[in-house]
């Protein structure tokens, strides 16, 4: 599985793009995957997802949003335990990570035209 969250959010799962709908989907997937492979405590996707306007039963509400991604994305994809959600995929899975491990990679090259070229290379996940 590969995610993308460096413009339009996009995943794409043995070479087809899996559909991700709905803005605070899309958000959720985008939250869990900045975390990827590390738990992410529920209040603190709560408050992003929700902000000033939390729901009464929120923790009914992100366990519906985390039913629906599973849906998406697969149930073995999207773990949980008392209080934490964590999405099941290497860091590298993810283009923002890939996107950090290329700058730091490319700014301790020596070479000036081996940097620009890495960089360029970094820049290039950015889509949309």
């Amino acid at each position: 599985m590969r995610i993308g969250i460096l413009g339009p959010v996009e995943v794409t799962a043995s070479g087809r793009a899996v559909e991700v709908g709905g803005a605070r989907l899309r958000a959720l997937l985008t939250l869990l995957a900045l975390e990827a492979g590390r738990p992410v405590p529920a209040e603190r996707l709560i408050d992003a997802l929700w902000e000033d306007d939390v729901p009464a039963a929120a923790p009914n509400a992100l366990q519906s949003l985390v039913s629906r991604l599973r849906a998406a994305v697969g149930r073995e994809r999207v773990e949980s335990r008392p209080g934490v959600y964590r999405l099941a995929v290497p860091p590298g899975a993810v283009d923002a990570h890939d996107f950090e491990d290329r700058l730091r990679a490319a700014r301790a090259l020596a070479d000036p035209a081996a940097r620009a070229e890495a960089l360029r290379a970094a820049l290039a996940l950015w889509r949309g």
